[in-house]
């Protein structure tokens, strides 16, 4: 089992390597074909090797539709089967974060387990993905994502949450699969970030009346749960609960028991003189 999952995660590594040397090509080539339509001058980078990228320019096609992204093979085929999601806390989790943990997927009760056995155990079950909420003081204050079998796994600041039962409303969680809604996550960052959250949850039946909203506002994605019902010719909208605020601050490649050892796709540098400024999860 362990042979079995170190190959899997090697020739997985190996095919998103070959695609990001694929995607850099692509930009190459592109670049070079932007410089003589425009007739000015090459980059520099590419004048060694512009009459190579030239000949390859001849055979160069892209088919229809085809948008040439370096797609990650975890989420390739995601969606064509329901997640399989479980949340469970870290040790000794008090009254609140256990309330907040109940958003209506299976929850693993932590115990003693350690990080190796609880993902292992995991990946046994065929879970898809691995939700891990942290507290300070009886105040949930951040979330893992881990996708399994191989990864990515972000890590969040979570602030402002508010319980299902403090913001009213219908009074049972409401169980159908939701519409989501990404509102400016349009950066690569972004749409990132974006693909991770989105695959937690199963394709919606046209009918579902449960929107869930990621809403992106200075880097701070907040999270809203509504429900809405038709009554003749108007819509009523409700929020049912819970709200919260998320902030991405990593991203690994690796999965949540391997730590510090997985590489580094996208690490927040919060002191940095121009932090202040950056806008990483919109393009605008």
């Amino acid at each position: 089992q362990l042979r079995r999952q170190a190959r899997e995660r090697r020739e997985y590594l190996q095919r998103r390597a070959r695609e990001q040397q694929q995607q850099r090509q692509r930009e190459r080539r592109e670049s070079l074909r932007r410089a003589l339509d425009e007739n000015r001058l090459l980059p520099t980078e590419l004048r060694h090797e512009a009459l190579a990228l030239q000949k390859e320019l001849e055979f160069d096609f892209q088919a229809p539709g085809e948008t040439g992204d370096s797609h990650d093979d975890e989420y390739r085929w995601a969606g064509l089967e329901p997640p399989k999601v479980m949340v469970t806390t870290s040790r000794d989790p008090s009254s609140r974060l256990r309330l907040f943990a109940k958003v209506g997927v299976a929850r693993f009760g932590r115990g003693r387990a350690e990080l190796g056995a609880l993902v292992a155990a995991c990946r046994a079950a065929g879970v898809t993905d691995l939700l891990l909420l942290h507290e300070t003081r009886g105040r949930p204050d951040g979330l893992t994502v881990s996708h399994l079998p191989h990864g990515p796994t972000a890590h969040f600041t979570l602030s402002g949450a508010v319980l299902r039962q403090e913001v009213g409303g219908l009074g049972g969680a409401p169980l159908a699969a939701p519409h989501l809604l990404l509102l400016r996550l349009d950066s690569t960052l972004g749409k990132r970030v974006g693909t991770i959250l989105k695959h937690l949850f199963p394709v919606p039946r046209p009918d579902s009346r449960r929107v869930v909203t990621f809403a992106n506002e200075d880097d701070v994605i907040l999270v809203r749960n509504h429900v809405y019902r038709r009554r003749g010719r108007t819509v009523e909208l409700e929020e049912v609960g819970p709200r919260f605020q998320l902030r991405p601050y990593l991203i690994r490649l690796g999965t949540l028991e391997q730590g510090d050892t997985a590489d580094v796709e996208w690490r927040w540098h919060p002191y940095t003189a121009t932090a202040p400024k950056r806008r990483l999860l919109s393009a605008t």
